[in-house]
């Protein structure tokens, strides 16, 4: 009896915590109830449809230190702001081991909604560890993911990667090279070794292209640890090169590519390029200061960050997958332009660049074009 009335009491309480389940409401069709696009709760009142992305938790994956994601960053929060303000940013630096990234990865999977890899170290780290995994992953700031061996195709990536390029097709950047010196002979590309992205995407693609069209490339590899490949021992010693066959530089350039320990240094770079004139990947590598760059043709960070930032609230807001979308190539690419530095090289612009260009300086540094508009002085 006692067994028997302990069991009744059991069930009894099972019962009262139970909720009670109600019915979808003959007042409304069934196929609503069918809507993968909201979270439905129903009472015996009323239904409620809330959206899943409500307050979407977007956590940021930053490879390291440095100013172009700062600007990258900087550039999504103000497009989420627009157009998806209920979200929420989480930045965290990359793990620098792989155990720690999967931990984080796992975490994020219970938390966030979606996933920016900033850089191309954290674009393939987690590449390596998360492709096919549940959680949608965006690139920003990061190289080629094709060159670079994350997918076969720029149409898709074929899994929970959507990715966007800081590169230029080789075939893009050498036309506008050849536009800037028509009578362009060689090349010297500089980067540094321990960026394996800019040598992979941006030195090999073009020097195979220069090479095709009887262009010489001199490779400018800068390792600070080995005193013979320094920058200055280095830029010495290929500059030296470059001028035996090309005496007054009439048909030379320097190109710097993406590697950021290098745009730091572009006083340094000055110093042994005995006036062969500096152009670069970079659109923030050109500026007001006397340590410019002559003259940029790439993709902006902030232009980069911008198509990430719609990427990530396409899948956020729209429901659009990542593998529909294709790798984002900017097209036309930005053109910085310094006068300042033109002057010092006494170097002519072609007419065509300016024209294309989205932002110049003038020889004192004065801003005069701005993302294309003309930075007009009102009158007083």
């Amino acid at each position: 009896m006692i067994a028997r009335a302990y069991y009744l009491v059991i069930l009894l309480m099972s019962l009262t915590v139970m909720p009670v389940l109600a019915a979808w409401p003959n007042w409304l069709g069934e196929e609503l109830r069918n809507d993968d696009v909201w979270q439905i709760n129903e009472d015996k009142n009323f239904v409620e449809f809330i959206p899943y992305a409500e307050h979407p938790k977007v956590w940021v994956l930053v490879s390291r230190k440095a100013k172009s994601y700062d600007t990258a960053l900087g550039a999504m929060l103000k497009v989420y702001k627009r157009e998806l303000s209920t979200a929420t940013f989480r930045v965290f630096l990359l793990p620098s081991e792989p155990e720690q990234l999967q931990h984080l990865l796992n975490q994020a999977e219970k938390q966030a909604s979606l996933i920016y890899t900033v850089g191309s170290k954290a674009t393939v780290a987690v590449h390596q560890l998360y492709a096919g995994g549940q959680l949608p992953v965006v690139s920003v700031n990061a190289k080629d993911p094709v060159l670079l061996g994350l997918t076969d195709t720029y149409k898709s990536s074929h899994n929970n990667f959507a990715y966007t390029s800081l590169n230029l097709p080789a075939n893009i950047t050498l036309s506008f090279l050849s536009r800037f010196n028509p009578e362009l002979r060689q090349i010297g590309v500089l980067y540094a070794k321990s960026n394996t992205s800019a040598y992979v995407t941006q030195f090999l693609p073009l020097k195979q292209e220069a090479e095709a069209n009887g262009i010489s490339v001199f490779a400018i590899e800068v390792d600070e640890s080995q005193s013979e490949s320094s920058l200055d021992a280095i830029m010495s010693k290929q500059v030296s090169l470059m001028e035996k066959q090309d005496p007054n530089f009439e048909q030379s350039l320097l190109w710097l590519t993406g590697s950021s320990s290098l745009l730091s240094r572009v006083d340094d770079i000055y110093l042994s390029s005995k006036q062969l004139p500096l152009l670069t990947v970079v659109p923030n590598a050109v500026n007001n200061s006397e340590h410019s760059a002559l003259m940029s043709v790439g993709v902006g960070f902030e232009n980069n960050a911008h198509q990430a930032a719609l990427y990530g609230i396409k899948i956020l807001r729209d429901n659009v997958e990542p593998q529909d979308l294709p790798v984002g190539l900017l097209s036309p690419p930005d053109i910085s332009i310094s006068f300042m530095q033109a002057e010092r090289l006494n170097t002519t612009i072609p007419f065509v660049l300016l024209e294309m260009a989205s932002d110049i300086y003038a020889d004192n540094g004065e801003m005069i074009r701005s993302a294309g508009m003309s930075m007009e002085k009102s009158n007083p």
